[in-house]
């Protein structure tokens, strides 16, 4: 409510009695209508005296409102709220006028229409929820002595305060404007000889009242009566005055015989020396003998500045300069003395500013000019008082500080916080942020570390590196942090225990596999010193772990964040677990799961993978949000906060680095470091404040690229600074301590010293204690680029040796720094050593980094180890070093066979076969050869190698590939049923013989071969294997021999099958091959003494079996054939219309599309028996295979199973829908 002194004016120049602004009103309206024809007196109250003289009407003839939130007490600053909006809120509001009011209160008003200032009154009326009684108002001294800081820890709350003050004296100028815009001898106008601090009348709130506010450091602000805008949440502050609060801030108007209104400097002026005594803490501003214009108030300019059509900087910058603000030297010990006492240098910049604007056109242009422009700087520091006020020295010194904050991402933002909130509901399972380089995806994904932190969560993230050193880094990391927060909230033993016991149960024995990958997993639970599992299912296996640790981890407490960064740098195996990980989170509300890449570098051929992958993720449960370069607006909010500069002010110097940054946030960084570094930009000690000539930048050359860029600027760095960023580059874009200092002794420098130069510079930055990394790859690959190929190699290589050597010497142990160390002489390649004794101990050290790579389930690096082992090799290498040289041609064999690369397999393989001494030396390389070729569904091929190594071993395969005799079956059955029990064949001893157990392999291989290509010769392979097994033992493939032929005998009526499938479940209980026998015994064997739905929940728990064991084959066919028995129990068609769908999916997805065939002829079945015999799948999903495409696969495969399938879908759906489907053409 709007509060005035009371005056009255009696005669020309002469002041009596006061009067309210109200009662002016009144009188103005008399004035307007002088004959009273057609008019209808009204008698209406008026405030009484605004300091309790005794002249108020009684309180309780004001209108009362019961809305208890004061909700109708709204009035707003720019313009005037109709009465009716008041009665509209409350009805129950009833307006009845005093008994006492006298004649001075008659107006007359028109019936036909409202005055728009009659209409103000009524509201200011109706608005009065405030009791006199309970306000109290004071002049600005008397604030400013209550408030005064009595120290220097209350000078910041002062300040804050005082800025609120400042902001509502410029709204009332701004409002008065706006009044004088429609009427220039309107009485609210504010005159010139007004804007004095005598004249500023403050109305504080009395009480305790909870409804009556929010106090803010010492007064509270009503915000439902006034525009300014504050976020009360950002102060933390104890109130100077408990229980008041700030109800209004207004200009009192004395009647002036001659008022004069002033031009817009001088009111600005004016309004400066007003701030002056406010920020001073009452030293007084005298205007002297300064002459004032006498121009109207109205003619102050109160937009902002604006862009003319063709987008150049219409107003307020007259010079491309940044022009300094000449000053007036009777201003100067003002401005002086708000130093002294404490103020922050904006605050002081403000007020200097504003006395300057009397020297109109004379002035600079960092002098006001608009008081738009002063509401928003004024605004700036109330909102942002960290960045404006909470700094001892403006700007930091010399030193340009550009944050890290997310500058023009509004909407992506709330599209983030939605996606995060919907994750809890299941409809989204995370965000994937796509842009170019430098576009601050990495600061913007951060969002969502805020998110996580307000929902008490757990946030971890990783980032990918172009040239990582340690094999699954980046997913060890992130797991290693989840468990180190999760072991930090343990609170009792008691709930320790709880743990643990929940990680056994999901995890088993199966955790030792995750103990060199998530070593903190020992913070949780006891790891056991050994687990069994070949390296061919240990990386299925251990993506499976980690995945369970993950979903048991979110369900025994908070939900967690996990964010992958950079995936454009991701390795092959890191990049098959994100592919698990992303479809497990799609069923965990307790992850949300947040994927950054940059879309150019997936774009090319050695990234289309990923590629695929990023876009295959396009419009599924994850949000995609694509980020872009920042409009100009957005880069004048940069560049203001770094140079801690009012925005008004850098708006033309924004526009130039728009253009020459093109808006991308990290160019704009580098250019603006690069003209700070020039001096383009400088900081001026006596202005304190941040100064440049747009002159100079507009005609600068800047690079296009931004790699051009930095290393044109890095060449211009001290030489021992230039070497340590060099060698930074060389080992990587994060760079370990003890790297560091090996280095330092090597270099013989303080390598320490200049890194942390570096970081100072913003080419580095400091992780921890621990790490160094470069602040953005783009700096990073500019650093390497410093360097030619040759000094490059000799670099990587001296480096290399030199940490491969501490090792040695000190911690073998250490595979981190020994990854490090081969990973630096493998960059710079054996054509830089020429001595045969290390290229030999390096062709060691790539062996022993392999096999530790094997280990970690990181084939892809495994490979490149041995790969760059057998090129340090000498000339002589099969005659000098024959042993080293067979290992890592068998070791790259195994690593190119899990890769599923069938041509690199066999071409390690036939070096092997040309210079291996002896059979038992080759047979490793074959059975690779003979596995990846079967893997490849190159399977006559596959047939032809596996039989020939089978008559080296002495294997009569001309026997074996062919049925055998009925006597021999009977006589192996006989053996079988009265020589032998199930107890002693379980207690068979373990094979010895290396031979015997590689023939058994073979035979493994070849039985899936011949499923496929020649069922006729399964019978003959499973006889040959379970004899065997009879005369040389047990191996982990007995299981599925037995198995098998128990298959092929229950197919020719011989009831002992039964029982060897029993047999061979027994077998397979502790073997990895227990889910490939489940799904052979359930499917083929059980079915004809068990119901179907005991063999569903059996394939479901071989499934699980699978995944447990990391057979994702064996594990994906149990659950096709659990769903495909449940649809054959008459289980219900909708639900499992859902699971069929999502497993197909699924498949696809994976790209592992093993049994796509055989769950698309069901899931037919199930559609169709759901929506009609003509509805097709494929015609709802093209992605799922028609019938005839299911027809064309099988002949062309050779699939006899599946064409068996086919003609099986064929008659049931002929008898289901009575017609001949054999017809149909699909």
């Amino acid at each position: 409510t709007t509060t005035r002194e009371v005056i009255s004016a009696t005669g020309t120049g002469q002041i009596s009695q006061p009067k309210t602004f109200d009662q002016k009103l009144l009188e103005r309206k008399r004035s307007k209508s002088p004959n009273n024809e057609g008019k209808t007196e009204i008698i209406l109250p008026i405030r009484g005296d605004p300091f309790g003289e005794g002249k108020s009407a009684p309180t309780n003839s004001y209108p009362t409102c019961s809305c208890q939130d004061n909700s109708c007490n709204s009035e707003s600053s720019n313009s005037f709220i109709k009465p009716t909006q008041t009665l509209e809120h409350n009805l129950s509001m009833q307006f009845n006028p005093p008994l006492n009011s006298t004649t001075e209160n008659i107006s007359l008003i028109d019936d036909n229409s409202f005055d728009v200032e009659l209409d103000a009154f009524i509201s200011r009326q109706l608005n009065n929820d405030f009791d006199v009684h309970k306000q109290e108002k004071l002049t600005l001294d008397q604030w400013i002595d209550r408030s005064r800081p009595k120290g220097d820890s209350d000078l910041m709350n002062y300040i804050r305060s005082a800025l609120l003050i400042a902001l509502k004296l410029t709204d009332c100028l701004i409002r008065s404007k706006s009044i004088a815009k429609d009427d220039s001898h309107s009485i609210d106008i504010i005159p010139l000889e007004a804007i004095k601090t005598a004249n500023v009348i403050i109305t504080m709130a009395k009480g305790d009242s909870a409804n009556e506010g929010q106090t803010i450091t010492g007064f509270a602000l009503d915000q439902k009566c006034n525009t300014t805008t504050v976020d009360c949440q950002k102060y933390d502050l104890e109130p100077k005055h408990p229980g008041q609060k700030i109800l209004s801030v207004d200009f009192s108007t004395p009647a002036y015989a001659y008022p004069s209104l002033g031009s817009a400097s001088s009111c600005l002026m004016a309004l400066g020396g007003i701030m002056y005594e406010l920020f001073s803490k009452g030293d007084r501003f005298e205007l002297g003998s300064m002459t004032l214009n006498t121009r109207s108030v109205n003619e102050l300019r109160l937009s902002f500045d604006e862009q003319s059509d063709d987008g150049s900087i219409s107003t307020g910058q007259r010079s491309k300069k940044s022009t300094p603000c000449p000053g007036d030297d009777r201003f100067a010990h003002l401005i002086m003395r708000l130093g002294n006492i404490g103020i922050p240098h904006p605050v002081i910049n403000l007020v200097e500013n504003l006395l300057n604007s009397s020297l109109g056109e004379f002035s600079g242009d960092d002098v006001y000019r608009s008081l738009d422009d002063v509401r928003v700087d004024l605004q700036l520091m109330i909102d942002d008082p960290s960045r404006y006020l909470d700094i001892s020295e403006y700007g930091s010194g010399q030193r340009l500080i550009i944050d890290d904050k997310v500058y023009g991402r509004e909407e992506e933002t709330a599209r983030l916080r939605d996606a995060y909130n919907r994750c809890s509901n299941g409809e989204c399972c995370g965000a994937l942020i796509l842009g170019e380089g430098g576009v601050g995806k990495s600061t913007f994904a951060m969002n969502s570390k805020k998110f996580t932190i307000a929902a008490n969560g757990y946030f971890v993230s990783g980032k990918f590196d172009r040239d990582a050193t340690r094999p699954f880094m980046v997913i060890g990391d992130v797991f290693n942090s989840m468990c180190d927060l999760f072991a930090a909230d343990i609170q009792s033993i008691e709930q320790e225990r709880k743990m643990a016991e929940a990680l056994t149960r999901s995890l088993g024995s199966g955790a030792c596999l995750l103990a060199d990958i998530v070593p903190s997993l020992s913070n949780l639970m006891p790891l056991y010193t050994s687990c069994e599992s070949s390296s061919f299912d240990a990386a299925s296996r251990t993506r499976y772990l980690l995945l369970t640790l993950l979903d048991t981890l979110s369900k025994l407490s908070k939900s967690i964040t996990i964010l992958l960064d950079d995936l454009q740098w991701i390795d092959p195996a890191s990049l098959t677990f994100c592919r698990a990980l992303f479809q497990s989170t799609k069923s965990n509300k307790n992850v949300f799961l947040v994927l950054c890449s940059r879309e150019s570098e997936v774009q090319t051929q050695d990234k289309s993978e990923v590629h695929d992958w990023l876009q295959s993720l396009s419009g599924s449960t994850l949000e995609t949000i694509h980020l872009t370069n920042l409009n100009p607006e957005d880069v004048n909010n940069i560049v203001s906060d770094s140079l801690r500069t009012w925005p008004r002010l850098t708006r033309s110097l924004s526009a130039i680095l728009h253009g020459k940054s093109l808006g991308n946030p990290f160019f704009l960084r580098q250019t603006m470091e690069m003209l700070c570094r020039g001096g383009y930009l400088h900081y001026s000690l006596g202005e304190r404040k941040w100064k440049w000539d747009l002159d100079e930048i507009s005609d600068l050359r800047l690079d296009d690229n931004v790699v051009s860029l930095l290393t044109r600027e890095m060449t211009k760095l001290p030489d021992e600074l230039l070497v340590g960023l060099k060698a930074a580059s060389c080992i990587g874009y994060c760079i370990p301590q003890t790297v560091v200092d090996i280095l330092s002794k090597h270099l013989e420098m303080d390598l320490f010293g200049v890194l942390t130069s570096l970081v100072q510079r913003s080419y580095l930055a400091g992780v921890g204690s621990a790490l160094y990394r470069f602040t953005h790859d783009r700096i990073y690959q500019a650093a390497y680029e410093l360097m030619s190929e040759k000094q490059r190699r000799e670099d990587h290589m001296k480096f290399g040796l030199a940490i491969c050597s501490y090792v040695l010497d000190n911690c073998e142990n250490n595979y981190d720094m020994m990854f490090v160390g081969v990973n630096q002489i493998n960059r710079g390649g054996p054509e830089v050593l020429a001595d045969s004794c290390r290229r030999v101990m390096i062709s060691q050290l790539n062996l022993n980094a392999g096999q530790r790579a094997l280990l970690l389930t990181d084939f892809s690096s495994a490979l490149s180890f041995f790969g760059h082992g057998i090129k340090f090799l000498n000339p002589d290498h099969w005659d000098v070093k024959y042993h080293l040289t067979l290992n890592l041609f068998t070791a790259a064999a195994e690593s190119a066979c899990a890769l599923s690369d069938a041509a690199l397999v066999q071409s390690f393989t036939d070096v092997v076969l040309a210079h291996s001494r002896n059979l038992d030396d080759r047979l490793p390389a074959v059975y690779f050869t003979v596995k990846s070729l079967k893997e490849s569904r190159n399977l006559r091929l596959c047939i032809d190698c596996a039989s020939e190594v089978l008559k080296q071993l002495g294997e009569d395969v001309s026997v074996v590939f062919n049925t055998p005799s009925k006597e021999s079956i009977e006589s192996l059955n006989n053996l079988l049923l009265r020589k032998t029990t199930d107890d002693s064949v379980i207690a068979l001893g373990h094979c010895t013989q290396r031979r015997a157990e590689f023939v058994m392999r073979l035979y493994h291989e070849l039985n899936f071969a011949f499923f496929v290509y020649d069922p006729t010769c399964l019978l003959g392979i499973c006889f040959r294997m379970v004899s065997l097994t009879i005369e040389i033992g047990s191996t982990e493939i007995s299981a599925t021999a037995f198995a098998n032929y128990g298959i092929e005998l229950i197919a020719r009526g011989y009831s002992i099958g039964s029982r060897l499938g029993t047999l061979a479940l027994k077998l397979a209980e502790n073997s990895k091959y227990i889910s490939y026998v489940i799904a052979a015994v359930k499917q083929y064997n059980s079915w004809v003494v068990e119901p179907l739905h005991a063999i569903a929940e059996s394939h479901l728990l071989g499934f699980y079996a699978g995944k447990k064991i990391g057979d994702e084959f064996s594990s994906s066919l149990n659950y096709c054939l659990q769903i495909i028995t449940c649809f054959l129990c008459g289980k219900d068609l909708t639900q499992l219309n859902d699971t069929f769908n999502d497993y197909i999916m699924q498949l696809l997805e994976s790209r592992k599309k093993w049994f796509l065939p055989q769950s698309s002829i069901f899931y037919r079945l199930v559609v169709e028996l759901i929506e009609g015999p003509n509805f097709s799948p494929h015609d709802h999903n093209p992605n799922i295979p028609s019938e005839l495409a299911i027809v064309a696969f099988a002949a062309t495969a050779k699939h006899h199973e599946l064409d068996l399938l086919i003609d099986g879908s064929k008659l049931m759906r002929s008898f289901l829908f009575r017609r001949d489907m054999s017809k149909c053409a699909d």
